[in-house]
């Protein structure tokens, strides 16, 4: 069912990409300083036109899962530490419940196994 639904959404997903640098593929020039005035001497590059649209998305995408990751570090330190305290907690039960039967007396210790 997953891989049925991988190809609905990715193959159009390709397909329009594809169309779209194909229909893009006129070079732009990217001026990297953004102080100076648009002459030759300022420092640029050129690149197609959809290189420039598709790096400026996957960078948009690429900053947002960062800032996501981020936003998200005090909740996984949150359940790092009730993991640990859980795991405490489980050690901490075993050992009781073994105290708890070492204590029976010797006729009820085979019937309460």
């Amino acid at each position: 069912m997953k891989s049925v639904l991988r190809i609905i959404v990715f193959v159009p997903l390709g397909l329009i990409i594809l169309f779209f640098a194909m229909a893009n593929r006129g070079s732009v020039r990217i001026g990297v300083d953004p102080f100076a005035p648009n002459d030759a001497s300022a420092p640029s590059f050129e690149a197609p036109m959809f290189l420039v649209v598709l790096a400026s998305m996957a960078l948009g995408v690429l900053a947002g899962g960062i800032s996501s990751w981020l936003g998200h570090l005090p909740v996984r330190r949150a359940a790092k530490v009730a993991r640990a305290e859980a795991k405490k907690t489980r050690l901490e039960i075993e050992k009781l419940r073994q105290q708890a039967l070492a204590e029976l007396p010797a006729d009820d210790k085979g019937a309460r196994r």
